[in-house]
C-alpha cells in the first residue's frame, strides 16, 4: 500500500508540472535522435536567422566590443598553465540589413611574460556577428573551412538531433534567467567534417540564444591543431532580437609528430555592450575589408576601461576557466570517439630530463617513448632507457582513461628513481647540468620497480582528491658516476635505504592557485604510508606519514608580488630510511648543507617579495625562510654509508637576495644561513614553473 501511495504521489506530482509547463514535460520525454519535436525545433531557429535579417525593426545597429586574448603553454596531464602574452582589444561593431557588417580595431596593446612572436588571425580579435553564417569558417579559412552550420538550410542532412531538455540558463550581463530549449548535434557521418555540441533556443520565438561546440578532427585544416572549443551567448534586444553579447574561443595547437609536454593555447573572450539601432549608417562605411584598423599610435593611446591585467587577476589561468565542459559533452555525443585533430599515436617526448638525464646513481640515461590514444579521455603511454652508468634498464607503461579532474589509471614501472626528501630541490635539467659540468647531484636517489593504481577525482570547490596504490620492490643506489667536465666529482655518497619490498600508498586533497590570479591560495593535505617488508634486516616497517602544504600568492601592479609557502610533516610508527624527511640548503631552507638536516616529522616555510627592475630583463628578489627537524629519538639516523654525517635536528634559518633575467627565467641567487651551521650559497636555477618542462 505505501509503494502504491508513493506511486501515485510521483505520478501526481509529474501530472501537475506537465498542466503548468506541458513543454517542459514534452521536452523531458523526448530523448530519441531526430524526433519530431527536435527536428520542429531546429526548423524554427533557421526560419527565425531568416527572417531576423529581413526585419525592418531593425535597419542597422553599432556597438562597442572589449576583449582580453591569451596565449599561454599548458600541460594537460598535471593541469598547469604557463602565461605567454596577453592581449587587449577594443573595437567598434556595425551591421546593417540585410547582412552588411564591418568591424573597426580602435584599441589594441600587448604585455608579454615571455618571450615570443606570435601573430593572430584577424578572427581572433574579432566578433562573430551573425553566428557563424551558413558555413563556420575560423582562421580566415586556415584553421576550419567550410563547416555547416547545424542551422542552415539543408543542415539536416548533415547533423543528428536531439532535445535534451527544457531549462533556464543566466547570460552574462542578464539579470534574469532565458528559458531555452537545449538540442545536442551530432554530425550524420563522424568522418566529415562537422561541429559536435549543443545549441540553446529561445522557448518564446525559436532563436538561438547560445552555442557551446568543438569540431570534428576532419573539420581542422591545420594540422598543427589539437582542438578548438567555443561558446557564443546572444542577448535580447528590442524585445525580439538575439545579438551577441560574449563569445568565448579555446584553440590549442602541438607538433602533429612528437608528442611534447607542452602545447600552446589561444584563448579569446570578447563582450559585446552598448547597442545603438537605427543609426542611419550609410552603405559607404561597408565597402572594403570587413575588419580595419586605426593607425598604431592611435590604436596603442586607446583609453581602456580596464587595466591589461584585469580579468587575469579576477579569475587566473587554469583549467577551470577553460571550456573543458564542452569538449567532454561532445566526447560523449560521439561515443569517446577521439576529437583532436593531432594524430592518434605518437613519439612520446616527455619533458627534457625523460629523454636525457645525469646523475651520479643513473650516469648518462637516455630514454624515449610512444603513447597511444585510440578515444577521447583514454591514453596508453610506453618509455623505456637505458641507464649507462650501472648499465641497467629502465622502462614503464601507464594507462589512464577520464579527464584530468577525474580519471582512473594504472601503471608499471622497472627501475625508476626516486628521490629521499621532503620535495624536489632542482630541475632535471639543471641537476644534468650541474652534474656533468661541477660533479654536484642534487638529488638522492634510490630505485623502484612494481605497479600502481590511480585515481584522480575533482571535488567542489577547486579541490581534488588523488589516490594511489602500489606494490613495488626498493632497491640501493650507488654511485656509478665519477666524472665531469671539470675533472674529478664531488659526488657525494648515495643515502642508504632499507630495501625490500613494500604495499602502501596516499590519499589526499589539494587546491592549486590559478595562474595569474591576483590573490590566490593553495592548500594540500595528504597521508602516505604503507608495510616495508626489509629481507635484509628480517624487519617490518610499518608508518604513516600525515603532510600539510599550504601558499599564499599576492600580485600588485607594476609587476610586484608577494608569496608565501610553507610545508609541515610528521610520522607514525617505524619509519624506513627512505621516508626520513629530509631538508636543508637549496629547495627548503637555503644557506645551509645540502639535505644535513631530517628526522621523523619536520616544517619548513619561505617569504619572497619580487618586484620588476628593468622589464623585462631583469626582476629583483629578496626572501626568507626557516625551518626545523624533529627526531623521535634524537638525531642518530645515518643519512651516509660512512658514520658521519648524520641527520641534524634543530632550526634553520637563512635570508637571501636573487635576480631573475630575461622574463624571469633563469634565476641566481644569494643565500646565507643564520644559525649555527649556517653558510653562503649561490643557486643557479630555472624558474620553478618551468622545471615540469626540464
Amino acid at each position: 500500500m505505501r509503494a502504491l501511495l508513493m506511486r501515485m504521489a510521483v505520478g501526481a506530482a509529474a501530472f501537475g508540472a506537465a498542466l503548468a509547463d506541458p513543454s517542459a514535460a514534452a521536452a523531458q520525454a523526448d530523448g530519441e535522435w531526430n524526433s519530431q519535436r527536435a527536428l520542429e525545433l531546429v526548423s524554427r531557429a533557421q526560419h527565425r536567422r531568416q527572417v531576423t535579417q529581413a526585419d525592418t525593426g531593425m535597419a542597422d545597429y553599432q556597438a562597442d566590443a572589449r576583449g582580453y586574448v591569451y596565449f599561454y603553454l599548458d600541460r594537460m596531464d598535471i593541469g598547469e598553465r604557463n602565461l605567454v602574452k596577453t592581449d587587449q582589444v577594443a573595437l567598434d561593431v556595425y551591421w546593417k540589413a540585410p547582412n552588411l557588417s564591418k568591424q573597426r580595431i580602435i584599441g589594441l596593446r600587448d604585455e608579454r611574460a615571455l618571450p615570443t612572436n606570435i601573430r593572430y588571425h584577424e578572427d581572433h580579435l574579432t566578433v562573430v556577428q551573425d553566428n557563424f553564417g551558413d558555413l563556420i569558417r575560423l582562421g580566415d579559412g586556415d584553421e576550419v573551412a567550410d563547416v555547416p552550420h547545424p542551422a542552415s538550410p539543408g543542415a539536416t542532412a548533415v547533423y543528428h538531433y536531439r532535445l535534451v531538455d527544457s531549462t533556464s540558463i543566466r547570460l552574462p550581463g542578464v539579470s534574469e534567467p532565458v528559458r531555452v530549449y537545449k538540442l545536442e548535434v551530432r554530425p550524420l557521418d563522424p568522418s566529415r567534417a562537422a561541429m559536435v555540441g549543443s545549441i540553446f533556443v529561445d522557448r518564446r520565438a525559436g532563436d538561438i540564444v547560445r552555442m557551446d561546440f568543438t569540431f570534428t578532427p576532419v573539420a581542422y585544416v591545420d594540422k598543427f591543431l589539437d582542438y578548438i572549443n567555443i561558446r557564443m551567448e546572444n542577448g535580447l534586444f528590442k524585445g525580439r532580437f538575439w545579438l551577441p553579447i560574449q563569445q568565448q574561443v579555446e584553440l590549442r595547437r602541438q607538433l602533429p609528430e612528437l608528442g611534447l609536454p607542452a602545447g600552446g593555447v589561444i584563448r579569446g573572450t570578447m563582450r559585446v555592450s552598448n547597442y545603438r539601432f537605427n543609426q542611419g549608417l550609410d552603405d559607404a562605411m561597408f565597402r572594403g575589408r570587413r575588419v580595419v584598423s586605426v593607425p598604431v599610435q592611435q590604436r596603442e593611446a586607446f583609453a581602456f576601461e580596464e587595466a591589461i591585467d584585469a580579468e587575469l587577476r579576477e579569475e587566473g589561468i587554469s583549467p577551470g576557466t577553460e571550456l573543458g565542459d564542452v569538449r567532454q559533452q561532445a566526447a560523449e555525443l560521439m561515443g569517446r570517439r577521439l576529437l583532436s585533430g593531432l594524430p592518434a599515436n605518437r613519439i612520446d617526448v616527455g619533458n627534457a630530463s625523460q629523454a636525457l638525464r645525469f646523475n651520479r646513481a643513473e650516469g648518462l640515461a637516455l630514454g624515449a617513448g610512444y603513447r597511444w590514444r585510440q578515444t577521447e579521455g583514454t591514453t596508453l603511454a610506453v618509455r623505456a632507457g637505458l641507464a649507462t652508468g650501472p648499465m641497467k634498464p629502465f622502462a614503464s607503461v601507464d594507462a589512464w582513461s577520464g579527464a584530468l579532474a577525474s580519471r582512473l589509471g594504472v601503471g608499471v614501472y622497472l627501475n625508476q628513481t626516486r628521490d629521499v626528501g621532503v620535495g624536489p630541490a632542482i630541475s632535471g635539467s639543471m641537476n644534468t647540468v650541474t652534474g656533468l659540468i661541477a660533479g654536484y647531484d642534487f638529488t638522492d636517489p634510490y630505485f623502484v620497480s612494481g605497479a600502481e593504481v590511480r585515481m584522480d577525482r575533482g571535488l567542489r570547490g577547486g579541490w581534488t582528491m588523488p589516490v594511489r596504490v602500489r606494490a613495488e620492490r626498493h632497491r640501493q643506489a650507488t654511485v656509478a658516476a665519477d666524472y665531469s667536465l671539470a675533472g674529478g666529482t664531488n659526488f657525494r655518497d648515495v643515502p642508504r635505504i632499507e630495501e625490500g619490498t613494500f604495499f602502501g600508498g596516499s590519499i589526499g586533497v589539494r587546491r592549486e592557485v590559478p595562474a595569474q590570479v591576483a590573490r590566490g591560495w593553495s592548500m594540500g593535505v595528504t597521508v602516505d604510508g604503507g608495510n616495508l617488508d626489509s629481507s635484509l634486516l628480517n624487519r617490518h616497517f610499518q608508518f604513516v606519514r600525515p603532510r600539510v602544504d599550504a601558499g599564499l600568492r599576492l600580485r600588485f601592479a607594476g609587476g610586484r608580488d608577494v608569496a608565501i609557502e610553507g610545508s609541515a610533516g610528521t610520522s607514525i610508527g617505524d619509519l624506513p630510511r627512505q621516508a626520513k624527511w629530509a631538508l636543508g640548503g637549496r629547495g627548503t631552507v637555503p644557506g645551509y648543507a645540502f639535505r644535513a638536516y631530517g628526522g621523523d616529522a619536520f616544517a619548513f616555510s619561505r617569504a619572497t617579495a619580487a618586484a620588476d627592475l628593468w622589464s623585462p630583463f631583469l626582476r629583483g628578489r629578496v626572501f626568507a625562510a626557516a625551518g626545523r627537524a624533529w627526531e623521535r629519538e634524537g638525531n642518530v639516523v645515518l643519512l651516509d654509508v660512512t658514520p658521519e654525517p648524520r641527520y641534524r635536528t634543530g632550526t634553520m634559518t637563512s635570508v637571501g637576495a636573487g635576480v631573475g633575467i630575461l622574463y624571469d627565467i633563469l634565476r641566481i641567487d644569494v643565500a646565507r644561513g643564520l644559525g649555527r651551521f649556517g653558510q653562503w650559497e649561490v643557486i643557479v636555477e630555472a624558474n620553478p614553473q618551468f622545471w615540469d618542462f626540464l
